[in-house]
């Protein structure tokens, strides 16, 4: 998990940004951030920011990648200058790639120290194996990707579920 950076200007007034390579931080104090917050770190906001909304941290020109969980969630529709309140109507999201084309990870863990001495609740088969059920959860980081995530379940069942009759359970 990343660190966490949280910058503040007085007690009442912050912003969270999550990873060291996002352009854009959120908005946390109850009822937003008014133009003219300035926070130690030069950040200027330009503009009243609703609390839970995104703030462009540094000029993001037309097209440029709006970055958020060290990820790319959208390109900007013109040019976003620092300080701004990122609302929808200036994100266009990108392309979805199809399914099946998606890598099994996009960024792959440092390895871990081996397991010993530990044990699993699994399920001893008649031949002296094991087994665990296989389970498949979706959920989100954020609520605002919850049609997003809808439709994606409905693809799942309809095409990839079918290929996978050893999935016992899954829920979103």
């Amino acid at each position: 998990m990343a660190d966490i950076a949280i910058r503040q200007q007085s007690p009442t007034a912050f912003y969270i940004k999550v990873d060291p390579t996002d352009n854009v931080a959120i908005i946390v104090n109850d009822r937003g951030l008014t133009a003219g917050t300035r926070f130690p770190d030069g950040l200027t906001l330009v503009e009243h920011i609703p609390q839970g909304h995104k703030v462009a941290l540094v000029d993001i020109p037309a097209h440029g990648e709006i970055i958020r969980y060290g990820e790319v969630i959208g390109y900007a529709v013109r040019d976003i200058p620092q300080g701004s309140w990122i609302d929808e109507s200036l994100v266009e999201l990108p392309t979805a790639p199809p399914l099946n084309t998606l890598p099994l990870a996009t960024k792959v863990p440092e390895p871990l120290p081996p397991l010993e001495g530990y044990t699993f609740e699994g399920y001893r088969n008649a031949d002296g194996s094991v087994g665990t059920k296989n389970l498949l959860g979706i959920t989100t980081s954020v609520h605002c990707v919850a049609g997003v995530v809808d439709y994606v379940v409905k693809i799942i069942e309809r095409d990839l579920l079918p290929n996978y009759p050893n999935v016992d359970a899954w829920w979103a």
